[in-house]
């Protein structure tokens, strides 16, 4: 929202966000930090007390959920400003290996939590969300409506939740090696840790989703303008604190050209441009 000039879509996100946290806050004591999961299983049991409190919390974003998605689905400026923009097709996707709501925007049905279940995944009713268009606005659809699948894993979670022990109480640790594969909100994560008995991995090496995604930049860009570079970026989430503050520096004579403050002002007058055109009026 913020990079297409937005800034109140961007707003509700923020505000929207805070019910959310409370619930991580009720639950774990921490609002960003969770510290839950340890080798051999959690390490607070949920309260079934608060379960009513969580499922009336949940149930009261769903209409926030219609606001987005009326917001950016039917908007006409944001439709034309992100259909057709920084498209990747299903053959790119299986190129730079994507994974996630980046891949499954371009129509591929991929994800670990249906293809090599795991936790409770298997024991709950979900659907993975598509979108054929490949493009920015298709990214922002599956992002949407996957809102709806994880307020109803959640809320069918909470009421299967089984009774019983919650930590397995490892003690020692074994020697030898393993791959964990889950989904996370970008896509699919690999942690591969090697033990060689102590306390302490000898290897511990993760490989995000983002290093997966980002890599279709190259492609994606191709044929579109400078003010749509920002947003094609943007669309697969990357997580990219750093290189936010990359510049695009002349080598020969040391002087800046453009940064990322640059690229986002050059996408938000697109925006604005759009909204004068006399198709909006």
């Amino acid at each position: 929202g913020h990079f297409l000039g937005y800034n109140t879509v961007w707003m509700w996100a923020w505000k929207y966000r805070e019910p959310v946290l409370d619930i991580f806050e009720k639950i774990t004591g921490n609002r960003q930090h969770y510290a839950m999961f340890k080798p051999g299983g959690v390490r607070r049991d949920l309260d079934e007390s608060d379960f009513p409190w969580i499922k009336k919390t949940l149930k009261g974003l769903i209409p926030k959920f219609d606001m987005f998605k009326g917001a950016v689905i039917d908007d006409p400026v944001i439709r034309a400003r992100t259909e057709g923009v920084g498209t990747l097709t299903k053959a790119d996707i299986q190129d730079y290996s994507c994974v996630g709501p980046t891949a499954r925007a371009s129509g591929a049905a991929i994800d670990i939590r249906k293809d090599e279940p795991y936790a409770a995944y298997d024991r709950v009713e979900w659907n993975i969300i598509t979108h054929n268009g490949g493009d920015v606005f298709s990214k922002a659809v599956v992002r949407i409506l996957e809102l709806y699948e994880s307020v109803n894993i959640i809320l069918q979670c909470l009421d299967k939740i089984p009774k019983g022990e919650i930590d397995l109480k490892i003690k020692d640790m074994p020697s030898g090696e393993g791959i964990g594969r889950h989904e996370a909100p970008r896509g699919e994560v690999m942690h591969y840790v090697m033990s060689d008995g102590s306390n302490a991995p000898v290897r511990h090496k993760i490989r995000a989703p983002s290093y997966m995604n980002v890599a279709s930049n190259k492609k994606a860009v191709v044929g579109q303008t400078i003010s749509d570079a920002t947003i094609i970026l943007a669309a697969v989430d990357p997580c990219y604190c750093c290189t936010e503050r990359v510049a695009v520096v002349d080598s020969a004579t040391g002087k800046k050209l453009m940064d990322g403050q640059d690229l986002i002002r050059l996408s938000q007058e697109k925006t604005e441009l759009l909204k004068k055109t006399k198709i909006f009026t």
